[in-house]
């Protein structure tokens, strides 16, 4: 019986720059009505993570987190700890930095024991952000 892993880190990087790349293209245009050009900046970061994942650079891990970072403080600020308001900004790449972490903890190339325990951090942040949306979304 032969195994076929669902996904690679190679893989994963390349829909990661996909998903940057729509955000790039739609969010592009945004600035011109006038609103923040979080988009269009997301999505070059996005692009960049994925791109230095291609490339097999632990900084992919770390490009990634730091936008996530930028964007939960850039969500906070437009919309306050509502949930509700969090969840539609954040939501999403908090699943997709899971996935990134699971891929990288999952690898059995040779991925370092520093980034499989850097993956295993990430991947805590992103469940308890998400689970810190829903509570205050319910709460």
């Amino acid at each position: 019986m032969s195994y076929r892993r669902w996904t690679s880190p190679a893989e994963t990087a390349e829909w990661i720059i996909l998903v940057g790349a729509a955000f790039a293209v739609l969010g592009g245009w945004i600035p011109w009505m006038g609103h923040a050009p979080y988009y269009f900046v997301a999505g070059v970061a996005l692009i960049g993570a994925g791109i230095l994942m291609l490339w097999n650079r632990s900084a992919g891990l770390w490009w990634y987190f730091g936008m996530f970072a930028a964007a939960l403080g850039w969500s906070i600020f437009k919309v306050g700890l509502d949930g509700w308001s969090l969840l539609p900004r954040l939501f999403v790449l908090a699943l997709i930095g899971i996935a990134i972490s699971l891929v990288i903890i999952t690898s059995s190339s040779a991925v370092g024991r520093p980034l499989r325990v850097a993956a295993i951090i990430t991947a805590v942040f992103y469940f308890v952000a998400i689970a810190s949306m829903l509570w205050s979304a319910v709460a």
